[in-house]
């Protein structure tokens, strides 16, 4: 943990943290091979990674490939069956998914994403519509404007200098980062929108005509689902006719494109860089590493996994694993790749 820019304001009791995991006390003491120290007077004073474990010290361990029992003391959240790789004078919390759980406390006192608001605090300089609806419990940054129309519902967190317009719709329990820009958007429940991504702009759509080309005007509308995260620096334009849709519980990195009258379905990952094009169709559960370009109109089947840098130009069936430019079934570029290095030796020791 950094301590300049992230402070433990008080102190964090290992019985805290066993709240916060939902484990009883019995079953974790019933589950240790160190007995020598005391629950009730044993303190979290610092987060860190796995290799950098120490006294009063909390991380999580998910790698087993490794023999990692020269580190003996502080306290570790595994799973109960990885016990054994471990040194016996660990404080052990047992955990189905230790990452998770390491992430779950994270939140509970580093949330970098608020999304209750303890009361209303609207910043002095904000601009406010007079026909807005602003709920109860939100908080709306300095110099941000919230144009006619729009509906923000409670316990939202509107940063600083960010713009609404007009009859755009932002539901409970959202962040929307330092000068975001929505327009055209209807968001729900429990989204974050991270700064400086903007939402709803007209998307690239024109006829080309010489001398007079220009952008046709786009008349659909942006929408979010709910549980979904936006990173920042992201663009995911408006519909030309239709609507763009984001489903629900959707994680989308940083610096991701998305263009016109796509769908991204519900629990899909996109990871940083990565453009669509429009009419794109991602359908559940997709996949997609860094730097991954799609072209316009391609259909990627339920649960498919792409491959980092990959280039899609045709449709996928579900389950899928591909990769490579132009992108094909994942066994088969492998096969190519070997292929190619094997020529190149062959070729070099001529």
């Amino acid at each position: 943990m950094n301590k300049h820019f992230f402070k433990i304001n008080h102190k964090i009791k290992l019985l805290d943290i066993l709240n916060i995991l939902d484990i009883s006390k019995v079953d974790f003491i019933s589950q240790q091979n160190n007995t020598k120290f005391s629950i009730e007077n044993t303190y979290i004073q610092d987060f860190v990674s796995f290799e950098n474990l120490g006294k009063n010290k909390l991380s999580f361990f998910t790698n087993t490939k490794s023999n990692f029992k020269d580190i003996s003391s502080g306290i570790c959240i595994v799973e109960k069956e990885n016990f054994k790789f471990l040194h016996n004078n660990l404080i052990k919390i047992p955990f189905k998914n230790p990452r998770e759980g390491f992430s779950k406390i994270l939140k509970q006192y580093f949330d970098t994403y608020p999304k209750n608001c303890s009361n209303q605090k609207i910043h002095p300089s904000a601009i406010i519509h007079k026909t807005a609806r602003i709920g109860k419990n939100v908080f709306i940054g300095a110099y941000s404007v919230i144009n006619a129309g729009v509906i923000i519902e409670d316990s939202t967190y509107i940063s600083e200098r960010v713009t609404v317009s007009s009859n755009c719709k932002i539901g409970k329990q959202c962040f929307i980062g330092v000068g975001t820009n929505i327009e055209c958007t209807i968001i729900s429940n429990m989204v974050t929108i991270a700064h400086n991504t903007v939402l709803g702009k007209t998307g690239f759509g024109f006829t080309p005509n010489k001398n007079k080309t220009s952008l046709t005007p786009h008349i659909g509308g942006l929408t979010i689902d709910e549980g979904t995260f936006i990173g920042s620096c992201c663009t995911i334009d408006r519909g030309l006719i239709d609507n763009t849709t984001i489903g629900k519980y959707v994680m989308i990195d940083n610096q991701v494109h998305i263009g016109h009258n796509c769908i991204v379905d519900d629990f899909c990952i996109l990871a940083g860089k990565v453009g669509l094009s429009g009419s794109v169709f991602l359908e559940k559960n997709v996949v997609l590493g860094g730097d991954v370009s799609v072209k316009d109109n391609v259909r990627i089947g339920q649960d498919t996994i792409v491959a980092g840098a990959s280039k899609v130009f045709n449709n996928f069936p579900k389950g899928s694993k591909i990769g490579g430019s132009p992108a094909i079934d994942i066994n088969s570029w492998k096969r190519i790749i070997a292929s190619q290095r094997l020529n190149y030796i062959k070729r070099k020791n001529k």
